[in-house]
């Protein structure tokens, strides 16, 4: 097949290749084993190349590296590819001042401040046909959208953006049916336990393919050498299955994307909802540069406090569920969470009693049925045996009637702020992170596990390491699986790793990961009960405005507004 025909072929299927380095002190060098690599993959029959966040630069001059990109241009040119690059550098203020500066630290210090990261997409032509600079780095700059290789939308992260749900997942809502990352993360971003935590949620949720591009953990040929990053660069389906991946060494990994599979019909469902519709038109407004009026944030208050949560993974079972919530308040446990459809409506009055005998909060999933159908319902019980809420799953398919309130997930535990969610709602993180905005610090998930097998496990695990992520203590409870997730000290774990300080105590956990939420306990069988206590440590939810409106002011009304949206109707007091 003749080049020209390839590309005509290339909007059904796309072969990628992704380029996992280590990025030599020489920039000559470095430019010199990209180009060989786009070589490589143009004869390995690859359309895309993709290297990683900062794959060119340094501490080179901006004119080396314009010369070394005009290189990589004509490379690209050459062989009719697109190149995703990551390039990073100092502006010429920096340049300035490292000219005369002393002592080191202070050079580092300067270079720090006066960074820039940016990616550029080079076309088959030569030209670049995309470009956005990072915004962990450049809070001020444009919010980056859709670009088209074939003819086929793209979007695109670089690393830490991911974070900003902005720059993650609005693209995706305007069409991008790819998303790739370029990353240069930490060593300890890779939790082994947890494999590919950001990437096959992002997928599953948006049901779009994701292109994870990071920087080699080592080089060729040196095995012994301390990690400098953590490579497992991946290309993920929209299904959720990882389809190639790599191991920490310079390499590459090659698969072919079947871009019909894309059909971003997670994306649209959760932008077509009557709950979120405003949410993520809004998003989209702000993003191509338009204004919304948003309500000033006035976030819930919780009370610095220690609470003590409980989960345990039972359902069919009315005598079993009433022994764990004995078994919980034995425990010392404020509330108990079991699995979505754990028992029947009919059921539910012999539940409010248990709880009111056990003065403990009992959340638990049952059928609802009313004049218009049945819903998906998680039922809150107070430990006064008072009915706090039933919320009906918003992300509920067939045979299910899906819900329309969200204030309906709230609810509170010793005054602490609390929202219920059910099974897919999982992976409509923007509830989440909402209700963290406005000022949530418990998260119950009630799920149901229609699949024991390790991989639909592992899958779970990454999608409730997601949901938990956003400075919250948090249940998670299914049929025969459940755990329980810390994220309360969050940013003081991430400010720990980037600052090479003592990590937080956090207490005992099964696994520890600094950039998501710690696993406290996992359940290995339906009979385990899982019981652990953390203090509340601040009065407020942090997320907002250290991990958006931070780093992202551009879209500062966007956030305010979907944390008006999740709690209207659930008051200031509670």
């Amino acid at each position: 097949m003749t080049r020209s025909v390839a590309a005509a072929a290339a909007a059904s299927r796309l072969r990628i290749a992704v380029v996992q380095t280590v990025r030599s002190s020489r920039l000559t060098e470095t430019r010199d084993r990209m180009i060989a690599a786009m070589e490589e993959a143009a004869d390995r029959g690859a359309r895309v190349v993709v290297f990683s966040e900062g794959a060119l630069g340094g501490a080179d001059t901006p004119a080396a590296l314009d010369t070394a990109m005009d290189a990589i241009r004509s490379a690209a040119q050459e062989r009719e590819l697109y190149v995703i690059i990551g390039v990073s550098g100092h502006n010429a203020r920096a340049q300035r001042w490292v000219s005369w500066l002393r002592p080191q630290h202070w050079i580092n210090w300067i270079r720090t401040q006066y960074r820039v990261n940016w990616m550029v997409v080079v076309g088959p032509d030569g030209r670049d046909v995309f470009r956005y600079d990072k915004l962990y780095d450049r809070h001020d700059a444009p919010m980056p959208g859709v670009f088209l290789i074939d003819d086929v939308p793209c979007s695109a992260i670089i690393c830490s953006d991911r974070w900003l749900r902005g720059i993650e997942e609005l693209p995706i809502q305007q069409g991008a049916q790819i998303s790739f990352e370029l990353s240069n993360n930490f060593p300890t971003e890779w939790v082994p336990a947890f494999q590919w935590y950001w990437y096959v949620p992002r997928a599953l949720r948006n049901n779009v393919w994701v292109i994870f591009a990071n920087r080699a953990g080592r080089g060729q040929g040196h095995s012994n050498e301390p990690l400098t990053g953590h490579g497992h660069s991946a290309v993920v389906a929209p299904d959720g299955a990882v389809v190639a991946h790599a191991a920490e060494e310079e390499g590459m990994i090659l698969a072919d994307l079947e871009i019909a599979q894309a059909t971003r019909a997670g994306a649209i469902a959760r932008a077509a909802h009557p709950a979120l519709r405003e949410f993520w038109s809004a998003g989209d407004l702000l993003q191509r540069g338009g204004h919304v009026e948003a309500p000033r944030l006035n976030p819930l208050r919780s009370p610095q406090v220690n609470v003590t949560l409980a989960v345990a993974p039972v359902s069919g079972n009315l005598v079993a569920v009433k022994s764990a919530i004995q078994a919980a308040r034995l425990k010392g446990a404020d509330l108990i969470a079991f699995p979505a459809g754990a028992v029947d409506e009919t059921e539910i009055d012999i539940i409010r009693a248990a709880a009111r005998d056990g003065q403990i909060t009992v959340v638990i999933g049952a059928a609802h049925r009313d004049a218009s159908g049945i819903f998906n319902s998680a039922f809150v019980i107070g430990p006064d045996g008072s009915a706090l809420t039933r919320y009906d799953q918003l992300s509920a398919e067939p045979p299910f009637l899906a819900g329309t309130a969200p204030a309906k997930m709230w609810f509170s535990v010793k005054g602490i702020p609390a929202i219920v969610v059910l099974e897919r709602d999982a992976l409509w993180t923007e509830l989440a992170e909402l209700a963290a905005i406005a000022g949530a610090r418990i998260v119950v998930h009630l799920d149901r596990a229609a699949d024991s097998s390790f991989q639909a496990r592992q899958t779970r695990l990454q999608v409730w390491s997601n949901l938990a992520s956003f400075l919250t203590l948090t249940a998670t409870a299914s049929d025969g699986d459940a755990s329980l997730w810390d994220d309360l000290l969050g940013m003081e774990k991430v400010s720990a790793e980037e600052k090479w300080r003592p990590r937080p105590d956090t207490g005992a956990v099964a696994v520890y990961s600094p950039w998501s939420a710690k696993l406290i306990a996992r359940a290995s069988s339906p009979l385990d009960l899982l019981v652990a206590t953390r203090r509340i440590p601040t009065a407020t939810n942090p997320h907002y405005p250290l991990q958006t409106a931070r780093y992202n002011p551009q879209m500062d009304a966007w956030y305010r507004l979907g944390a008006a949206l999740v709690r209207s109707g659930f008051p200031q007091t509670h």
